[in-house]
């Protein structure tokens, strides 16, 4: 097996270095990292330039930088480097994060040992007390396989648990052949990552027959950064900047349950998220009457003036 690490790359010129670093360091080197870089406005791409050739040096057999003309967004640089990524195994890595020094080795022993089609990885966030995941919380959805390693027999159930992150800090690996023709929804940026990881799941799960082929390692093998202009912390002037998660787009008809569960909890995390970071009442007002139809089709309650309206 091989391991192709593809790092989308907007303005992250004072992490993308430790980010490639943190993959020269590995016990067991990826064999391709590509570097996307989305029409960077800083010197991101120069240094990502330098670290890739650390990395051949290093011994890395092939590494390659890719310069988008037009700034597409972290969905479009995902989709250009996946297409062009050769590795069996494919995973991604945010340009101002960390690979712990065996995540690569761990992602092919875990992966090549139980013949896992998707792996979800633990991250921690010090600085934030952020980590995932919470074996307590999750202990009903997982089947011990070895060591950290539990199997998901539910996994398209899973990703609608509230402690349950499929996509936060790009922490899947997946078998290249398992992600056919699906694609991150480009011009998204809310639970872009979701989305995609969910539907590659789904497809994973319709063929892996009765032993679900999918995998959490329980351990923070990712160094997750928090950033304090990310849009998860970000507050947000105008309720029209608010996004719709493109789950509940895709799913509004959908009648199968997983999905719908899905669809209800990113949605009540989008309408409270949309509550504590809108500026006043008016603009929370505006939310509500624009997406209220959404919500409540997923049975999702909206604030009590909207209930009784």
């Amino acid at each position: 097996m091989s391991l192709s690490v593809v790092i989308p790359l907007y303005n992250k010129e004072d992490y993308i270095e430790e980010a490639l670093a943190s993959l020269a360091r590995q016990t067991h080197l990826p064999h391709e990292v590509i570097v996307v870089d989305d029409a960077s406005t800083d010197d991101g791409a120069a240094r990502a330039e330098s670290g890739l050739r650390r990395l051949a040096q290093r011994g890395v057999a092939r590494t390659e930088l890719l310069r988008l003309p037009v700034n597409g967004g972290p969905s479009a640089a995902r989709n250009r480097g996946l297409e062009r990524a050769a590795g069996t195994v494919l995973a991604f890595l945010d340009a101002d994060d960390r690979w712990r020094d065996d995540c690569c080795s761990e992602i092919l022993r875990c992966m090549q040992s139980h013949a896992l089609e998707l792996l979800v990885l633990g991250f921690d966030a010090p600085s934030h007390s952020d980590y995932f995941p919470d074996m307590d919380a999750l202990r009903d959805e997982v089947v011990p396989l070895e060591g950290a390693l539990h199997r998901l027999p539910r996994v398209t159930a899973s990703a609608s648990h509230l402690d349950f992150f499929m996509g936060r800090a790009s922490n899947v690996a997946v078998r290249r052949g398992a992600i056919g023709e699906e694609r991150f929804a480009e011009g998204r940026h809310v639970n872009e990552n979701i989305d995609f990881w969910y539907r590659v799941a789904k497809s994973i799960v319709k063929g892996g027959g009765a032993t679900v082929p999918v995998g959490l390692l329980a351990e923070p093998v990712i160094r997750y950064r928090i950033l304090p202009d990310s849009l998860s912390h970000r507050r947000c002037q105008d309720w029209r900047q608010l996004q719709i998660p493109p789950s509940l787009e895709r799913f509004r008809h959908s009648d199968d349950a997983d999905d719908r569960r899905l669809c209800r909890t990113l949605g009540r995390r989008w309408l409270t998220f949309a509550m504590e970071s809108l500026p006043d009442q008016a603009q929370r007002d505006a939310f509500c009457g624009a997406h209220g139809a959404l919500l409540t089709h997923f049975d999702i309650d909206l604030p009590l003036l909207w209930r009784a309206a």
